[in-house]
């Protein structure tokens, strides 16, 4: 029967653990043997890149994808051009959007397995919450007691400082106890619920990048035990330092010898106790990286911090690549997920813009067949083409062909 729908977390995980690139001694299998699942961004008009998108994923026997969508792109569409709108409104609204949009088209392609899943949710920084003066608005059961607050941020302490996270001050940790009981905070809590229950993803990222290592440990932790209590199976992606924005690549230092062992037994030590499914750390890629700008994953970095997550935690834990567009390769296996988005964006516009440039004379004149649908369909064309080739480049290009191993084993 073919698949009508997008997988489950559960189903997703299965895939991910088939495409392990440890063997079960902690060796990195060889190159040729590993792949990488695309993961793709969806942003507003939702079906302009979901046309794309699909459509590639049911090519050639099938591709596994995960079509995703941040918390702005999510945002943007529920809010439309309403400028008061509500955070948190504006958020249901644009995830029932994303679902509902990813759901008919997956009627429509039929690919093998493609999951929905959750990019980029932002908390805010500490400064940022701190300086707020707005209230906690949230349901009660969103709002924790000061003494549930303390005692899970001096729990994420004491696990965080087991592997190897200096100790903070105390008006660190003051700072801290205010932030989690803050209203921008709780407010972003509630915003990750009323994604997690419109969209139902099988990925789910929370973007904690700018916030200390210990008080990362208590947010993550609060999250994950959401998900739990929403019944959730999604996987939650976890991030541990900052990935790089476009211009920064200069703040990248590579790890060698002693200082990559702490930092991976620090890393290991927050997906253990955080519960993540999935983790982000910095490689030296940037987000929004122009055309002309490649850099090289910190292939050594990746190694070690995903055999040190395995061996610590007996599980394994895919790793997601940000700023996909703007690698020089991708190390496959190693990059479990390759996030790309800003390539597809530019794909879409330099289609439009050719359109445009042929049209212009035409479209000043108002003729209708030159302002009609047909640039969306090309720009929807080109973005199917664009993923197609990215899909080569993990190695997952018609994982599900017919007489594969994966074909016969689809779904698990």
């Amino acid at each position: 029967m073919p698949n009508t729908r997008n997988v489950t977390g559960n189903e997703l995980r299965k895939l991910f653990n088939r495409l392990n690139p440890f063997t079960e001694d902690l060796r990195l299998r060889p190159e040729e043997e590993r792949k990488t699942v695309l993961a793709v961004n969806g942003n507003f008009p939702f079906e302009l890149e979901l046309a794309g998108f699909y459509h590639a994923s049911a090519l050639s026997g099938g591709s596994p994808i995960i079509i995703q969508f941040s918390m702005g792109a999510l945002a943007t569409a529920g809010r439309g051009l309403r400028p008061r709108a509500g955070f948190v409104e504006s958020l249901r609204a644009g995830a029932r959007l994303a679902r509902l949009a990813a759901e008919e088209y997956s009627s429509m392609y039929e690919p093998p397995l493609a999951a929905l899943g959750l990019d980029h949710y932002a908390v805010p920084g500490v400064r940022e919450a701190l300086s707020s003066e707005k209230g906690p608005d949230v349901s009660d059961d969103m709002n924790p007691s000061k003494a549930r607050v303390r005692s899970s941020l001096e729990e994420a302490l004491d696990a965080a400082r087991a592997y190897g996270v200096r100790a903070p001050s105390l008006e660190d940790m003051a700072a801290w106890e205010a932030y989690l009981s803050s209203g921008p905070y709780r407010e972003a809590v509630a915003g990750f619920r009323a994604l997690v229950e419109e969209m139902r993803p099988a990925w789910a990222m929370i973007d904690t990048e700018d916030l200390p290592p210990i008080l990362n440990f208590a947010v993550t932790k609060e999250v994950s035990q959401l998900l739990t209590t929403l019944g959730s199976d999604a996987i939650l992606e976890a991030e541990y330092g900052a990935t790089g924005r476009s211009g920064d690549e200069t703040d990248y230092v590579r790890l060698s010898g002693e200082k990559l062992q702490d930092f991976a037994r620090q890393v290991a030590g927050f997906v253990r106790y955080t519960g993540a499914g999935g983790i982000s750390y910095p490689i030296g890629m940037e987000h929004g990286a122009p055309s002309a700008v490649r850099r090289e994953p910190d292939s050594e970095r990746l190694e070690t911090v995903q055999r040190e997550i395995l061996r610590e935690t007996g599980c394994y834990t895919p790793f997601a690549q940000h700023g996909g567009t703007g690698a020089k390769r991708v190390v496959r296996g190693l990059v479990a997920k390759d996030n790309v988005n800003t390539l597809f964006l530019v794909t879409a516009a330099q289609s439009l813009k050719e359109h445009i440039d042929k049209n212009r004379e035409a479209i000043d004149r108002g003729e209708k067949s030159a302002s009609g649908v047909d640039m969306y369909l090309s720009a929807s064309r080109s973005i199917m083409e664009a993923t197609v080739r990215k899909l080569k480049e993990c190695g997952t290009y018609g994982y599900f062909g017919e007489g594969s191993v994966s074909a016969r084993v689809k779904r698990g």
